[in-house]
C-alpha cells in the first residue's frame, strides 16, 4: 500500500489535486454504475491513475466514498446574516434549495444509491451519522449565534435536522416530479416554519392562547 507524501508546499498541493481527481472520478463512476457496482479498480482507471494513488489518499473503499459524498452533496446553507430576521432567512433557505434543486437531481440516482448502501453497511452509517451530527451541531451553533430562542420554532439542535430532512426530501421529489414541486412550492416550505407569508410567527398562536386564558 502506498504511503502519503511528506508534507510540504509542493507535495500538499500536489497531493490536493490528486485527492479532488480521485473524488471526481469516483463520482463520475458511481453516477453511471452506482456505490454497490463501483470499484477501486473502475476509479483509478477514470482518474488515471492506479490503485496506489488511492491508497495513498484514502485509507479504504469506505473513506473515498465519504469524501464523494462531502464533496457532491453538501448541506444547503446560506449565511445568516446579522440584523436579518428568521422569516427572511427561510425564505432565503428556500430559494437557496430552489437553484439547488436541478443540480441535485442530477445526482439523485447516486445520492439513493448511497442511501441504500448505506443502509446496508453498519461501519459506513456510523460514520455518516457522526458526520451529519458535526454538522448539526455547528448549523444550531450558527441560528443561536443569529436568533433568540423566541424567534425559532423549536430548540435549534432540532431545528437543524428538520431543515435537512425537509431539504433532502423535497428535492428528491423535485427530482421525480420537478413539474408538482416547483420554485414556489420549495420556498414555501420554509417560509411555513416562519409562519408563512402573512402567517403568525413562531410561538405567536401560544403566546394567543396564553393571554386567553389570562397567562
Amino acid at each position: 500500500m502506498a504511503r502519503p507524501l511528506p508534507d510540504s508546499p509542493t507535495n500538499s498541493g500536489k497531493r490536493a489535486r490528486t485527492r479532488a481527481r480521485l473524488i471526481e472520478a469516483a463520482a463520475e463512476v458511481i453516477g453511471e454504475k452506482g456505490w454497490f457496482q463501483t470499484s477501486l479498480e473502475a476509479v483509478a482507471v477514470r482518474a488515471g491513475m492506479t490503485r496506489g494513488a488511492i491508497y495513498g489518499n484514502f485509507r479504504n473503499r469506505e473513506e473515498l466514498f465519504l469524501a464523494v459524498v462531502q464533496a457532491c452533496w453538501k448541506p444547503v446553507a446560506p449565511p445568516a446574516t446579522s440584523g436579518v430576521t428568521f422569516r427572511e432567512y427561510m425564505r432565503t433557505l428556500g430559494q437557496a434549495v430552489a437553484a439547488a434543486a436541478p443540480a441535485r437531481r442530477a445526482q439523485a440516482a447516486a445520492a439513493l444509491s448511497f442511501q441504500l448502501y448505506a443502509l446496508t453497511h453498519a461501519e459506513m452509517r456510523s460514520r455518516v451519522s457522526r458526520l451529519n451530527a458535526e454538522i448539526y451541531r455547528r448549523g444550531a451553533e450558527r441560528l443561536q449565534q443569529t436568533f433568540s430562542s423566541d424567534e425559532l420554532p423549536m430548540p435549534a439542535h432540532q431545528l437543524v435536522r428538520v431543515l435537512h430532512g425537509l431539504t433532502d426530501g423535497l428535492t428528491f421529489l423535485y427530482s421525480l416530479t420537478p413539474e408538482l414541486i416547483t420554485d414556489d412550492v420549495l420556498i414555501a416550505a420554509f417560509e411555513a416554519l416562519a409562519g408563512g407569508p402573512g402567517g403568525s410567527q413562531p410561538g405567536s398562536s401560544t403566546n394567543a392562547r396564553l393571554k386567553a386564558c389570562g397567562g
